[in-house]
């Protein structure tokens, strides 16, 4: 390193060369120490992905997730204390057993592969004909929606989970209700009349328990032979309402619902579906034969009817013709009766408005016999009163207007010769005058005069 600094023996060192070892060794130190802090830094990344690995891996212990459409049941290891989840979401897992329900299934009693499932699961039944029968069908499962009744389901019933309780209880029932719904019927009766019955009485039993029975024994008739056979048939027990009597429900107090059951498949053996066929046949034989019998019979008794019924229509039009004639002469008596009471009561009516019209002149000349008799004495009274002054002053003017209007309009001479001067005119005319007014009072019998001793006023 001496040398590196050129130094040698004899002689000094050389700033510069100095200078530039420093540098290095500085950019020496610095890249050890990057390193060393990049080793660091790389060690807390590797201690945190550690850390997250390692609570990746216990999460599954640690915590739970209820997903939707189910819940579950978490028993602790140590003290064995169980509980219920019922809504989605997370929980402490805390290393104990957990169970995961469904809240809702669909249970699959099938011959195909639709539940998932290639194994045959239908049912077989057996009829009271002795015929067997492979049956598939469906049905809605909804387990418990409180939390008591899902821990319930295990720790006072026992069914570990769905598939245990689905084999121990759901099938089961399933399968009982089935196989006695077959023991009411024959295969033939489940086929065709009774199948609906079938469908009814299996979901009846399913949900409320299975029928309590009994037999009966009745006469029927065959329907290939026609002929009256006695059987003994197990029914269906009653009580005193009409009411099907059921069995202890096992599904009472589970909290568990069922719904959409449904019956898919009835599938016959061959051997039974060829004893359908015939048994089939043969009734639509003896039912096509039945029924030709029974329409010659009514045939024969519509012939008789429709005879019967030409006689009584006959019957019927003649009886009808008598009534509308005697309806008719009703009629035109009635009409007749009525005509004559409307004469008659016209008649009446027009000698009550005669009456009436007599009595109203009788009351009309009183009227005016009185009016007149007023009249006459109010004259009477006014003429003794005024001696008709009024009247007469009347007439007295008019009289004098008449002969003063003729008098004006006389033809007199354009010349006058003679005389006694010339007033002579005026005084005839004044005297005239004077003479026609006395003649006319006269007639008339006014007093023109004054009488005496009235004063000025009076005049």
């Amino acid at each position: 390193m001496f040398n590196e600094l050129g130094g040698s023996s004899g002689k000094g060192l050389d700033p510069e060369k100095i200078s530039s070892v420093a540098v290095d060794t500085l950019k020496k130190v610095k890249a050890g120490f990057e390193a060393l802090f990049t080793l660091v830094r790389f060690g807390r990344l590797v201690y945190f992905f550690a850390i997250l690995a390692a609570a990746i891996l216990l999460s599954g212990v640690l915590v739970s997730t209820v997903k939707k459409g189910t819940y579950q049941i978490r028993q602790m290891i140590i003290t064995g204390t169980m509980r219920a989840k019922l809504d989605p979401g997370m929980w402490p897992r805390l290393s104990s057993d957990i169970v995961t329900w469904p809240k809702a299934q669909t249970f699959f009693f099938t011959k195909d592969a639709e539940g998932g499932d290639e194994a045959d699961n239908s049912i077989e039944v057996r009829f009271n004909d002795g015929s067997l029968c492979d049956v598939s069908g469906t049905m809605r499962i909804i387990l418990p929606a409180s939390e008591q009744e899902a821990l319930d389901l295990t720790t006072r019933f026992g069914y570990v989970d769905y598939k245990d309780l689905e084999k121990k209880l759901m099938l089961p029932v399933v399968r009982n209700a089935l196989r006695l719904t077959a023991n009411l019927m024959s295969a033939r009766e489940s086929y065709s009349e009774q199948r609906a019955d079938f469908v009814f009485w299996a979901w009846d039993q399913v949900q409320n328990g299975l029928y309590e029975t009994e037999e009966e024994t009745r006469k029927v008739v065959d329907p290939v032979s026609g002929q009256e056979v006695t059987k003994t048939f197990k029914i269906i027990k009653q009580d005193d309402q009409g009411n099907y009597v059921n069995q202890r429900n096992p599904l009472r107090g589970l909290g568990i619902q069922l719904a959409n059951f449904e019956v898919k498949l009835f599938d016959y053996t061959e051997k039974v579906r060829a004893q359908i066929s015939t048994q089939q046949t043969a009734m639509m034989a003896v039912a096509t034969a039945r029924a030709k019998a029974q329409q010659a019979e009514q045939e024969a008794l519509m012939a008789e009817a429709e005879g019967k019924a030409n006689v009584a229509r006959e019957k019927y039009e003649e009886e009808q013709k008598k009534v509308r004639a005697i309806v008719q002469a009703q009629q035109r008596l009635d009409v007749a009766e009525l005509d004559r009471t409307r004469a008659v009561i016209q008649a009446k009516q027009r000698l009550d408005v005669a009456k009436l019209d007599r009595a109203a002149a009788r009351e009309t000349k009183q009227q005016e016999i009185l009016i007149g008799q007023g009249e006459a004495e109010r004259k009477r009274l006014i003429l003794k009163a005024d001696g008709a002054l009024k009247q007469k002053l009347e007439a007295y003017v008019q009289a004098q207007q008449l002969w003063a209007n003729a008098y004006a309009n006389r033809r007199v001479p354009t010349l006058v010769m003679g005389g006694n001067g010339a007033g002579d005119t005026d005084k005839a005319t004044t005297e005239f005058s004077q003479m026609m007014q006395l003649l006319v009072a006269g007639q008339m019998g006014l007093d023109l005069s004054v009488p005496k001793g009235a004063t000025r006023a009076e005049k």
